[in-house]
């Protein structure tokens, strides 16, 4: 075949395009551009507002956003695109956010006065002087309980076990044994326990020959059958502890006559204006026939349809406040802590959650955190009947051995104490949930029993949640800044699908980076979005560091871990007690530094839990500078 030779006009053609301008090139160039950088535009809008409102509780954007008021008033306007339709998406009530008003059933052990005078020739308020019982906590106690009825169809006793006759009513001698041993500050020693009744009261015994099985023991959950919710004749359901009751004309005015309140208490059944949103009152009046939206009346410090969002919840960053409702079967809360000497704090805790909490996972080894020997003082007091009074709440976890390599990196030993706390601890509970609700702290964290109570009896938050705490150093009269933020809990199914049932995983805010986390998240159906209880401003619980007398601050530095540095344990002046009396006294901390703390008068909200409040006397070491020369503010007089 030959060789065609191309014609004078297709050459023409080639020229003609060969002096085509460059321009026009590169604005076919540019719009082939725009059409891709538009369409790249649209699914970024398009992903940006799925899932802005995640976006938005990210820690990092949180902590930006946190100090100024104008950039979170324009995040919270994010709620428009995400506002749902149904019973279940009825706005929180914009009731008064003022605090919670006390307890329908107020607790009170009878206070055992297991206090010791101070030891040594100085007087500083009588904190110093015991070895662990004013400072490390060591408060010998009965278990004599008293309980104030404030209405009808009260929840049962907390402390009470299932089936079981409740000697609450009868008084409870005290045993001059189980008084505290002074301890010689000049020499520390680890602390005595009080004695009881038994081997575990022989101070030659040992507790392990007298734990038995105690180690081993499961413990079955059951459901609580407690009726934290009423409906009235209207039909709302009302959560009975935030709702607003009335008294009868009749009963008010008799009970009036004898000085009580004995009057027969109803949940109000009137309309509640701020719960009801504009476009719901024009569709009540438009076709509902004469009808009104009766709605509970919410007690100062509740919120929300059914009265039962408490005020750390409603000030905080959950996304999914809206779509709140209760649960007919209350979820089971695990709450599980490592405890070295913090014995007075443990007290207060069991006090503030018991109502809370269906169960307690202690863990507590025969090695310090820098792996010396230690005894084991929290398993002799559960022995010897102190802690008699909730005992049926308590699993006890025993640490028996140190973990290799825990000496030389004290981050090991620091982080087995929870990974064997969650994993020995969660095993020997029978009949778990995996929407039952696990948390997790240290000993010197002390989450509001309000809010443990609210992931309890709703659904609808998300997980896994933070919670915001008081922050003070040495006592509750050196308040910090800020609060602190720890990621403390989750649902079951969370910590074993995602952290594979470690809780030290769950305290790291890891879970996205976890293998199971996007599995979880498509199993469940549910979008993974950290929040927290409580704000900055609105604490939902209480961190108090190093808070103990000069003697359990001694023990806690020569018990630190090998691998927070400095140590301070590891030099001579730090351990000096009156070295630790004077930081105690001016706030100081252990390189020389002080540091700057903002006014605080004890009468104010969240100061310290109510236990505490009750029993003055008997924590007025952690409530009070002992070492303060100046009047101390609220106490009604008197020096520190």
């Amino acid at each position: 075949m030959g060789y065609i030779r191309p014609s004078s006009a297709s050459c023409c053609c080639r020229g003609e395009l060969s002096r085509v301008p460059p321009l026009l090139g590169h604005l076919m160039k540019m719009r082939r551009h725009r059409v891709f950088l538009l369409c790249t535009v649209g699914l970024c809008v398009i992903s940006f507002l799925h899932y802005y409102k995640a976006l938005h509780y990210v820690s990092l954007l949180r902590e930006l956003s946190a100090p100024y008021p104008n950039i979170k008033s324009f995040i919270m306007v994010s709620g428009f695109f995400w506002r749902e339709k149904g019973a279940g998406s009825t706005p929180l009530s914009p009731a008064s956010p003022e605090e919670a008003p006390p307890l329908p059933v107020v607790l009170r052990p009878l206070d055992t006065k297991g206090r010791m005078a101070a030891a040594g020739s100085e007087g500083g308020g009588g904190a110093e002087g015991t070895a662990l019982g004013n400072g490390g906590g060591l408060i010998g106690g009965g278990a004599g309980m008293r309980m104030k009825l404030r209405e009808e169809l009260a929840p049962p006793h907390p402390w009470e076990k299932p089936q079981e006759n409740q000697r609450g009513g009868e008084p409870v001698e005290e045993r001059p044994e189980g008084r505290l041993k002074t301890l010689n500050l000049a020499q520390p020693a680890w602390p005595e326990v009080p004695l009881g009744r038994g081997a575990a009261g022989d101070p030659s015994s040992d507790p392990l020959e007298s734990m038995g099985d105690l180690h081993t023991r499961s413990h079955p959950l059951q459901d609580d059958r407690t009726p934290y919710f009423v409906r009235t004749k209207a039909g709302a359901l009302c959560f009975r502890r935030g709702t607003e009751v009335a008294v009868q004309k009749e009963q008010k005015e008799y009970s009036g006559k004898l000085g009580g309140s004995a009057g027969q208490r109803k949940p109000l059944q009137v309309q509640q204006q701020p719960s009801v949103t504009p476009k719901a009152k024009a569709r009540n009046r438009g076709g509902g026939g004469g009808r009104r939206l009766v709605k509970c009346v919410c007690r100062p410090g509740w919120h929300g349809p059914y009265c039962g969002v408490p005020t750390m919840v409603y000030h905080s960053n959950l996304p999914t406040k809206e779509r709140l409702t209760p649960r007919d079967t209350p979820r089971r809360v695990v709450n599980a802590i490592n405890v070295n000497h913090e014995f007075d704090l443990l007290h207060v805790r069991f006090h503030e959650l018991a109502q809370a909490v269906d169960v307690f996972l202690i863990c507590e080894s025969n090695f310090t955190a820098y792996g010396e020997r230690r005894p084991l003082s929290f398993l002799r007091l559960l022995l010897n009947g102190t802690y008699d009074y909730v005992r049926h709440k308590i699993l006890y976890v025993f640490l028996d051995h140190f973990p290799e390599g825990g000496r030389q990196d004290g981050w090991i030993a620091d982080d087995y104490l929870r990974t064997y706390l969650t994993h020995n601890g969660l095993s020997r509970v029978a009949g778990l949930r995996a929407d039952d609700v696990f948390v997790i702290n240290d000993a010197d964290e002390i989450p509001a029993h309000e809010g443990l109570l609210f992931l309890k009896l709703f659904d609808g938050w998300t997980e896994p949640f933070a919670i915001h705490m008081r922050k003070s150093l040495y006592g509750f009269f050196w308040k910090q800044f800020g609060s602190l933020e720890v990621v403390s809990g989750c649902t079951v199914g969370m910590l074993r699908a995602v952290y594979d049932g470690d809780g030290i995983k769950l305290r790291r805010r890891e879970y996205y980076t976890m293998p199971g986390f996007r599995k979880y998240e498509n199993d469940t159906g549910h979008i993974l979005v950290q929040w927290s209880v409580g704000s900055p401003f609105h604490f939902a619980g209480w961190h108090c560091s190093w808070c103990f007398s000069p003697a359990g601050i001694y023990f806690k530095l020569v018990s630190a871990q090998n691998g927070d540095f400095p140590r301070w344990g590891d030099y001579e002046d730090k351990r000096d007690l009156n070295y630790i009396r004077d930081l105690i006294r001016t706030g100081g901390w252990f390189d020389g530094s002080l540091q700057e703390y903002p006014p605080v008068d004890p009468k104010e909200h969240m100061y310290a839990p109510r236990y505490m409040l009750e029993h003055l006397e008997r924590y007025r070491y952690l409530l009070e500078n002992p070492y303060s020369t100046r009047p101390t503010k609220g106490w009604g007089g008197g020096e520190a």
